[in-house]
């Protein structure tokens, strides 16, 4: 049911005509007739919608950058933030940077190298959004991960209430995202509407921009910077791996270490199907076991150096093994460019062989993620034997953050949609994971049909608590976390969470 003429009218009158739309032309673009879309312009307008649907109980979702919208099947208020675009402020001084929701990484990274300096860049990609919220990525060894780099924020309540956390809001400051009094850092991810924040921004000891050559999607460099390298290594044992991994962090050499399979190395340097698949095929025969991708970065010559013998004594003291073809230096220069702009994700992503779904967990013992890593691939590598989803051996990646402190892992596994039995596997095997990380004590499995009773029940019943929080900040039930029924990628830095019908959950707390 569409909302009313004299909702309609009162919503119009706050972003403008031109900025709200009923047109089932429009509506086709965001995958559903069942919502009306409006582009807020400026905060105040973002708090006047949010209030108005509050007035006639409809429900809102918010989403600024992102891959991808599940929409529900009521009608609803979609705030669609592209018209809050502008980077506010650099702060080279005090290393931090403001932005709007539709700045996408990679607009605030271009202008950061220029300064000397990089920013978080979530796992997803250079299009998604620089708000810091949440997302781990490629370079949490030296930039950490999403939600340890959110300073101040003015936030939108479910309610319409205009919010500003920490020094934003005692001095119209942005350096620090807490007090005075309590921190409402955790409280901001039930909901509501960022619509400005400020982010850790990072020392950066590369070029202040890539002279790309060739064309997409085989861009390179013309030569490799004097002080950068690209390597990838494989270990003879999971064990092994950890160790040379859990050494980088403490010696603090790494730019980045990401702990790729093989199948996303040759899914970054290949430019069809044909030749992905034959790559694939060659480094699986040449690596001799699990591995990662490190990059170093060194910040004058004696630097650099320091760094390469370190690095060479520590993967000689595992029993490391480099991957030849990625000392190539167009391959290197590839690489180099993919995974520190970070457009490689979408390749890594959707590359051949159907549908992707994804187990990640994360949590402070990456030792033990490996472990869960390696248990996943083998029920995996059965699926592959049965014809069931695409055969790259099972492979898994996973990475350490804060050089070591703090761990992200993932298994990919890609399968046909349009085959009932390849999608019950996947889907099947997904659960299976998801628990063995759940009641092994392994990490938190992040995405799973699992309850979040199930979750809750073994992480301190947070599921109580987010669920009194919710009915605190949005009592008519309006804002879009109200199910708490994770369904959409996140990317956008305002999460997409749907209702769960029959809307009872919340109020069940």
């Amino acid at each position: 049911m569409a909302i009313s003429k004299e909702a309609y009218k009162e919503l119009e009158e706050v972003v403008g005509p031109e900025n709200i739309s009923d047109d089932v032309a429009i509506k086709d673009a965001y995958r559903s007739q069942h919502l009306t879309v409006i582009l807020p312009g400026n905060t105040e307008e973002v708090a006047a919608v949010v209030k108005l649907c509050n007035k006639h109980k409809i429900p809102f979702q918010v989403q600024s950058t992102g891959w991808s919208f599940y929409p529900p099947e009521y009608h609803f208020i979609f705030l669609d933030m592209r018209r809050m675009n502008r980077i506010i402020e650099i702060n080279e001084k005090n290393m931090y940077a403001v932005v709007e929701p539709y700045v996408i990484v990679a607009e605030l990274q271009a202008e950061l190298f220029k300064r000397g300096l990089t920013c978080n860049m979530k796992g997803s990609g250079a299009n998604t959004t620089a708000l810091a919220m949440s997302g781990h990525g490629h370079m949490g060894l030296s930039t950490s991960t999403g939600d340890r780099n959110d300073l101040a924020t003015e936030w939108v309540t479910d309610e319409g209430e205009i919010v500003r956390l920490g020094t934003l809001g005692a001095s119209d400051e942005w350096f620090c995202g807490d007090g005075p009094g309590p921190s409402l850092r955790g409280i901001i991810r039930t909901g509501g509407v960022m619509t400005k924040q400020a982010t850790k921004v990072y020392h950066w000891g590369g070029p202040a921009g890539y002279p790309l050559q060739g064309n997409s999607p085989r861009y390179t460099l013309p030569e490799i910077p004097s002080n950068m390298m690209v390597r990838y290594f494989s270990f003879p044992s999971i064990e092994k791996l950890v160790e040379a991994e859990l050494k980088i962090g403490e010696s603090e050499i790494a730019f980045e270490l990401m702990g790729f399979c093989p199948s996303m190395v040759s899914s970054n340097i290949t430019t069809s199907n044909e030749e992905d698949f034959a790559t694939l095929e060659r480094f699986t025969k040449e690596v001799q076991g699990p591995g990662f991708m490190v990059i170093i970065i060194g910040n004058f010559p004696g630097d650099f150096e320091y760094k390469k013998m370190v690095l060479e004594r520590i993967i000689k003291e595992t029993s490391g093994k480099s991957l030849k073809p990625v000392e190539d230096p167009k391959v290197e220069a590839t690489l180099l460019f993919q995974c520190t702009r970070v457009t490689a994700s979408i390749r890594e992503t959707f590359r051949a062989g159907g549908m992707f779904s994804s187990m990640m967990v994360q949590g402070q013992r990456y030792d033990l993620h490996v472990k869960w890593l390696e248990q996943a691939a083998v029920w995996k590598r059965e699926l592959i034997k049965k014809g069931l989803v695409i055969a790259d051996d099972g492979q898994q990646f996973g990475w350490g953050e804060e050089q070591g402190h703090l761990g992200h892992s993932e298994i990919f596994c890609r399968y046909n949609p349009y085959d009932a039995a390849s999608f019950k596997a996947v889907h099947e095997w997904m659960d299976k994971i998801a628990k063995v990380a759940l009641e092994g004590h392994y990490a938190l499995p992040v995405n799973s049909s699992l309850s979040i009773e199930e979750i809750g029940s073994q992480v301190c019943n947070y599921h109580v608590w987010l669920g009194r929080l919710k009915k605190a900040f949005d009592p008519n039930l309006i804002g879009a976390r109200t199910g708490f029924s994770y369904v959409g990628a996140d990317t956008s830095g305002q999460h997409t969470m749907l209702y769960k019908p029959p809307l009872k959950n919340a109020r069940e707390f």
